[in-house]
C-alpha cells in the first residue's frame, strides 16, 4: 500500500483519481433522476429529483457553460456523475464527445448493470465505476466488468464504507477489477439517515473503530483504493480552487487556500468603468460588480468613493458561482 493526503491510501490508483489528486478533474453532474434510494446518498435537495445539469458549482445550460468551467479550471478530464447518469444515456455521450475532442480523459459513475449495447455506446469512455446501491447484488456486475473491459474500459467498484461485502473483493479479484472505496461523506441531505442507521458522524464524515475495521477487510482487493473525506477537502478541493485562481487575472492575490483577494466595486458599474479606465486600472466586470486588485492607489478608491460607488476587500473562491469568504468595507 502507498500512503497519500490526509489519510487516503492504495495498491492500485485509476487514472480518474490522479487527476482528481491533481485538482485537474471537473465533475459534470448531469441529472438529479435516479431510480434508486440510497440511505447514504449526499445529492443535495436542490439537485436530487430534477433534471438538470452542473459542471462544478456551475449550472449549464448550454454547451458553452460547459466549456467556459472546462477553461476556467484547466480541467485534464472529467468524471460524470449523478443522479443516475445512463437514464439521460444520450446526454452523456454528447458530453463524452466534447470531452473526448478536448483530449481529455473521461470516468463515469453508474448504478446500472448496463448490458453490452448500451456499454458499446459508451465506449469512448476511459474508466467506468460501478455503484450496487446499498452494496447489493454485485453479482449483476460481473458480466458489465467483463465487457466494459473487453471495450477497453478500465473498470471497477466505487462504493461507501458502510459494511463488508465479502463479494464485492471476490469479483474485483476475478476480474482483474479495481476497487475505490470511500469514507461515508454526511450532508444535509442524508446526515438523518446515516445517524438513524446508528452511524458514528465526526464534522461531516463518518468516523469509527467500526469503519475502519469494514476499509480494513476490503484491501485484500488486488488493486484497492480507500478515498477519505477529508482528502477531498485538503487535494482535491484545494487543487482545484488553486487551477482556477491561477487561470484568473494577474491582478487578483492567491491564497495558499486557493481563495483569492480583490477589491469589489458595487453601484453605477458604467460610472466605475469609465473612472477606472481613465487611471488605466484592469478589472473585470459583472453583473453585480466589478473586481480589481485590491492594491489600486488611494487616490483611485477616493475618486470611486466621491462617486457613490461603494468599495469592499473581497476575499472569495475563485468559482464561477464567486461564493465570499470574507468581506471589508472600505
Amino acid at each position: 500500500m502507498r500512503r497519500i493526503e490526509a489519510g487516503s491510501y492504495y495498491s492500485y490508483l485509476p487514472e480518474g483519481c490522479k487527476l482528481c489528486r491533481k485538482g485537474a478533474k471537473l465533475v459534470l453532474f448531469v441529472t438529479g433522476f435516479c431510480n434508486n434510494k440510497c440511505f447514504y446518498c449526499p445529492v443535495s435537495k436542490a439537485k436530487f429529483g430534477k433534471d438538470v445539469v452542473y459542471a462544478n458549482e456551475r449550472e449549464v445550460k448550454s454547451v458553452r457553460d460547459f466549456l467556459e468551467e472546462v477553461e476556467l479550471m484547466g480541467a485534464e478530464g472529467i468524471a460524470i456523475t449523478g443522479g443516475e447518469p445512463l437514464l439521460k444515456l444520450e446526454r452523456v455521450r454528447e458530453f463524452v464527445s466534447i470531452a473526448k475532442k478536448l483530449d481529455m480523459h473521461v470516468h463515469l459513475y453508474t448504478a446500472i448493470p448496463a448490458d453490452e449495447e448500451k456499454l458499446r455506446k459508451l465506449s469512448a469512455v476511459d474508466e467506468i465505476r460501478f455503484h450496487p446501491p446499498e452494496l447489493k447484488s454485485p453479482d449483476a456486475y460481473v458480466e458489465p466488468i467483463k465487457i466494459s473491459k473487453k471495450l477497453g474500459m478500465d473498470a471497477g467498484f466505487e462504493i461507501p464504507a458502510i459494511r463488508f461485502e465479502k463479494r464485492i473483493v471476490e469479483i474485483v479479484n476475478e476480474t482483474n477489477a479495481f476497487l475505490n472505496v470511500n469514507q461515508l461523506e454526511v450532508s444535509e441531505s442524508n446526515w438523518k439517515h446515516v445517524v438513524e442507521r446508528g452511524y458514528s458522524v465526526k464534522d461531516y464524515y463518518v468516523e469509527s473503530q467500526d469503519s475502519r475495521g469494514v476499509v480494513k477487510k476490503y484491501e485484500n482487493a488486488n488493486k484497492f483504493h480507500y478515498c477519505s473525506a477529508r482528502f477531498k477537502d485538503v487535494a482535491q478541493f484545494r487543487r482545484r480552487l488553486i487551477r482556477m485562481a491561477m487561470n484568473h487575472p494577474e491582478f487578483y492575490a492567491v491564497t495558499r487556500d486557493g481563495t483569492i483577494i480583490c477589491c469589489r466595486i458595487e453601484g453605477d458599474l458604467d460610472l466605475a468603468e469609465r473612472i477606472l479606465s481613465d487611471w488605466g486600472v484592469e478589472y473585470l466586470r459583472f453583473e453585480d460588480c466589478i473586481e480589481t486588485s485590491a492594491d489600486i492607489k488611494v487616490e483611485i478608491r477616493e475618486a470611486l468613493k466621491s462617486e457613490g460607488l461603494k468599495l469592499s476587500l473581497v476575499e472569495r473562491y475563485p468559482t464561477s458561482n464567486r461564493v465570499v469568504v470574507e468581506l471589508i468595507e472600505i
